[in-house]
C-alpha cells in the first residue's frame, strides 16, 4: 500500500541546508557510508539525528512513517538501481551519463525525504544544541534500527561527533 505523499513539503529548508553543508565537512562522507553499509544506517536518519541535537531537539522515534516508506520503496529503490549501473559501467563507458542521472534522481528523492523529516514533529528539549543531545538522539536511531552497539560502531560515530564542534 502506498503511502499518502498528498501533503505540502517545503523541500527548500534549514534540514536540508545543513545535510548538504554537513555531508561536506572532512570525514562525515566517509563515516556516514561507513554506518550505511557495514551497519545498515540511513545516512539521512543520522543527519537528521545530528541537526535535530544541534537545533536543541530530541527526535521523535517511531514518527517518520512516511518518510520510512519514501526512503524503502522510491530512494532505496533507486540507490539499488544506481549500484547496479555502477557495476555495469565499467564494461560499458555510454553508461557513465546514465549512472551520473541516477545520482542526481537519487539526491533529489533523498532531499524529499529531508522535507518529510523536516516537517515531522520534534521534542524541544532547550535553548541550543549540545552534544549529548545529538549523542543521544543517534543512540535513540540505531536502537530503532536494532543496531547493536559495538566498538567499530562507536568508532564510525566518532567523525561525526568531533564534526559537532562545527556547530555547536
Amino acid at each position: 500500500m502506498a503511502a499518502d505523499f498528498n501533503i505540502q513539503m517545503q523541500l527548500k529548508n534549514d534540514l536540508w541546508d545543513f545535510a548538504l553543508n554537513f555531508y561536506q565537512q572532512p570525514g562525515i562522507e566517509s563515516a556516514c557510508l561507513l554506518l550505511q553499509d557495514q551497519f545498515g544506517l540511513s545516512i539521512n536518519r543520522v543527519i537528521y539525528a545530528v541537526w535535530c541535537g544541534c537545533q536543541g531537539e530530541k527526535t521523535e522515534v517511531g514518527v517518520s512513517d512516511d518518510a520510512d516508506q519514501w526512503q524503502f520503496e522510491v530512494a532505496g529503490a533507486l540507490r539499488d538501481i544506481r549500484f547496479r549501473v555502477r557495476e555495469r559501467k565499467a564494461d560499458c563507458g555510454a553508461l557513465a551519463e546514465c549512472y551520473d542521472k541516477l545520482k542526481q534522481a537519487e539526491l533529489a528523492c533523498e532531499q524529499v525525504e529531508f522535507a518529510m523529516l523536516y516537517q515531522q514533529k520534534r521534542v524541544y528539549m532547550q535553548s541550543k544544541g549540545s552534544r549529548s543531545l545529538v549523542r543521544n538522539n543517534l543512540e535513540s536511531y540505531i536502537a530503532t534500527a536494532n543496531v547493536e552497539v559495538s566498538p567499530e560502531l562507536e568508532l564510525a560515530i566518532g567523525p561525526i561527533l568531533s564534526a559537532l564542534n562545527h556547530y555547536l
